[in-house]
């Protein structure tokens, strides 16, 4: 009588180890994920910041090129024809030009610019041939292609007979122009730039390799890692994906590489992580969780010896009792153990007993309920093994022609459980009696809250006539509830007419998606899924709502919220007034609504916080009971998409006023116009005219007299230029401009001016010129 013991052990022993092999698998797989993801998420933020820092730097270069590209002297070396005899100065100009740029950068390698008129290039070292260019290859790729500026990437040739790593930038002269006169070649130091640019915290962006979209090694702090570009298939990958990670082999040792691609130019920016180190910490996670599960599967196994000792007499004694209970105890020969012995003495003694019996009828009872929920779930069952199922239980319906009928009850006042349990009741009873009078069928409560009836069909006629029927049972039933209860009131659904068992489900399915359109109809109405496929909608009609949903929403669109309100206001009055129009089209035309605002939230408020509150807008819709309740929730949703469209609006312009102002602010020398910032901006001058005065508080040209007017007064105050250079340096251009514009802001000339602030600081007064243009 011990085995049953010794084998429990046994499998409770199994089942511990078992249990700890699991545990220790699945914490190191979590352990595993998490570092992953931690190692991924640092590195996506490592690489965005990489990437966010290097196209500053390229940006400030595309600018540079910019600002010299207007140039009149770069303007005049692309365009003219070089006489050196007569027109050396604008040439000397355009070399002493870039000398300064180059001068004024730790990474600007070199500047040149090719005049296609001359075949010749212009740099700070002088002139020379394009077939005496190193790079002139590259030259003729961009000349002849169709970009107007391009990055690049190559060796240069230096004094000592080597060559330096340098990013080439090409940009065409003029920028628009079909075809292209000049080029502009800027030279950028690759490690120059790499330290100082991307590997300024080495610890934390020192892995950081910067790559071409071909998988080429443009910068990297140890480029021998990188000798050979990745395989076309990570290539391929990078391209698709634009961001993630995959583990490739470098220098013969696994390596997690993270990446992301650039829209700026298509470089693609890697980190490398050693992967072993990476999941190092895994590694030792799991031998103490599999040292701790060993430790407790010895103190387990301890306990279960313990426990076992403890419980073999209490069953031993219960053994006895047993045999002494029956009349004829089993033999040895009939059971295998204490436990098998006690369950059959059990069962023994309770087939034995008429409470048995009783309770055997009740669960027949509970099975016949559940084979009708079956018949409305869509039980796997085959028709045969449905037919079957009937017959045992004793459910009173035919083995063909079938419709369901749901009904929804409402209750003027929540009662007590008790009244609520005898209403039901009572329906019930009502309801049988009325179907009782159309045939047979079967009722079944409180299905998912709604009370079901299958009715057989197949005395009631072709399917007009049973629609008709099941309309007409309805009504009864409805007008039998509400008149023996004037407290409730009853929605009706009918589903469809169907032949065999298994499409009871069907049937029932379509009664309940009926019951959706009551929001159209009001609580106590017979919907029948018949009726939603009479009604046609003519093509115009569709096409008018059509036109009041894409009203409302370009109104929204356009900030005005009251326009907006209006169209959905008449395109539900519409809808309500419309009674020629099916309930599935009415249905169909509010989604439409819905769906059409939702786009407008996923389109132009990408990104913003809240987002998370649109998966929640169409659940919210399907709960909405009346099309007054329909409004009102359109009000507040229509009211919400306004104010956070009106928030990002305001946010971008801000934004992009600022970025203007900080061009304005580096380039106030060269010649600017509206017309210009316009067109950087690919906006029409008028509206950014009154946007610029709308953020800032001042037009366009007041704001650049004022920058220029204050370089003006510190050259006239810290310098002795002459009026003529100074308003050439503060970017007035003539001396005339200059002249006028300080006279009309402090009633003196330049020459006036600059004298009476001498005055003033001899004598240590403060000054008292108004030196403030804007006022």
């Amino acid at each position: 009588m011990r085995t049953v013991f010794v084998r429990l052990l046994l499998h409770l022993t199994v089942a511990v180890v078992l249990i700890t092999l699991l545990v220790g698998a699945l914490v190191y797989r979590y352990t595993t994920v998490m570092l992953k993801e931690e190692v991924l998420g640092a590195n996506t933020e490592l690489l965005a910041q990489t990437r966010k820092i290097v196209e500053q730097a390229l940006g400030e270069v595309q600018q540079m090129a910019t600002s010299l590209a207007i140039n009149t002297d770069v303007q005049k070396s692309v365009w003219l024809p070089w006489n050196l005899e007569e027109e050396y100065r604008f040439l000397q100009n355009t070399g002493n030009l870039f000398s300064e740029r180059i001068h004024s950068s730790n990474y600007l390698h070199s500047i040149y610019l090719y005049s296609s008129v001359n075949n010749k290039l212009i740099s700070p070292s002088g002139i020379m041939d394009l077939t005496d260019f190193p790079n002139r290859e590259p030259l003729r790729e961009f000349i002849e292609g169709r970009e107007t500026m391009s990055w690049g990437a190559g060796r240069w040739p230096d004094e000592r007979n080597s060559s330096d790593s340098v990013l080439r930038f090409y940009f065409s002269v003029p920028l628009n122009h079909m075809e292209k006169k000049g080029v502009l070649l800027i030279h950028l130091k690759e490690d120059v730039l790499y330290n100082a640019v991307v590997n300024t915290n080495n610890r934390k962006l020192g892995n950081v390799a910067i790559l071409n979209s071909e998988g080429e090694v443009l910068s990297y702090k140890d480029k021998s890692m990188l000798l050979h570009p990745f395989a076309d298939t990570d290539i391929e990958q990078i391209r698709t994906e634009k961001t993630g990670s995959f583990v490739e082999k470098i220098g013969g040792k696994p390596t997690l590489v993270s990446y992301l691609t650039s829209d700026f130019n298509g470089w693609i920016y890697v980190t490398l992580n050693p992967y072993q180190e990476v999941f190092k910490r895994s590694n030792d996670i799991i031998r103490i969780t599999l040292l701790i599960s060993l430790l407790g599967l010895a103190l387990g196994v301890a306990l279960m010896v313990l426990v076992s000792r403890n419980y073999y007499k209490p069953v031993r004694r219960m053994v006895h009792a047993l045999s002494n209970h029956l009349e004829r105890p089993f033999t040895k020969a009939l059971h295998r153990d204490e436990f098998s012995y006690i369950s059959e003495s059990i069962d023994h003694l309770f087939n034995e007993n008429e409470e048995f019996k009783t309770k055997f009828y009740n669960s027949e009872l509970v099975l016949r309920e559940h084979a009708l929920i079956h018949l409305l779930s869509g039980s796997p069952s085959g028709s045969e093994e449905l037919k079957r199922q009937l017959a045992y239980y004793g459910i009173p319906l035919q083995p063909e022609h079938f419709i369901v009928i749901v009904l929804r009850l409402y209750l003027d006042e929540e009662p007590e459980e008790k009244l609520r349990n005898l209403i039901h009741f009572q329906v019930r009873m009502l309801c049988e009696e009325t179907m009782a009078a159309y045939g047979s069928g079967v009722y079944i409560p409180q299905f998912h809250k709604q009370d079901v009836m299958i009715m057989n069909t197949g005395t009631w006629g072709d399917r007009e006539q049973t629609v008709n029927k099941a309309k007409e049972l309805a009504f009864q039933v409805k007008r039998n509830v509400t008149t023996q209860l004037p407290e409730a009131s009853l929605t009706i659904g009918i589903g469809g007419s169907y032949r065999s068992l298994g499409e009871i489900c069907l049937s029932y399915n379509e009664a309940v998606e009926v019951l959706l359109y009551e929001r159209f109809t009001g609580t106590g109405s017979i919907l029948s899924i018949h009726d939603l496929h009479i009604n046609y909608m003519n093509r115009n009609r569709f096409m008018n709502f059509r036109q009041w949903v894409d009203k409302a929403v370009n109104e929204l669109k356009i900030g005005r919220l009251d326009a907006s309100l209006a169209a959905k206001d008449e395109l539900i009055r519409q809808l309500v007034g419309d009674s020629a129009l099916g309930l599935h089209h009415k249905n169909l035309i509010l989604n439409g609504l819905l769906h059409a605002l939702m786009t407008v939230r996923a389109e132009m408020l990408t990104g913003r916080e809240g987002e998370e509150e649109d998966d929640g807008l169409v659940y919210e819709f399907a709960k909405l009971q009346s099309l007054e309740d329909i409004r009102l929730w359109f009000d507040k949703v229509f009211a919400r998409t306004a104010d956070a469209l009106q928030d990002k609006r305001e946010y971008k312009n801000v934004e992009l006023i600022g970025k203007l102002v900080s061009h304005i602010q580096a380039n106030f020398r060269e010649p600017l116009s509206l017309q210009m910032l316009a067109d950087l901006t690919y906006m029409n001058s008028q509206y950014l005219s009154k946007l610029f005065k709308e953020v800032t508080g001042q037009t366009f040209m007041d704001y650049l007299t004022y920058i220029r007017l204050q370089e003006a007064y510190r050259l006239l105050k810290e310098s002795s230029l002459g009026i003529n250079e100074i308003a050439a340096a503060s970017g007035f251009g003539q001396k005339q401009n200059l002249i006028r514009t300080i006279k009309k802001h402090t009633g003196l000339t330049p020459t006036e001016y600059r004298k009476r602030y001498a005055i003033e600081r001899l004598n240590g007064e403060k000054s008292k010129i108004d030196t403030d243009p804007i006022h």
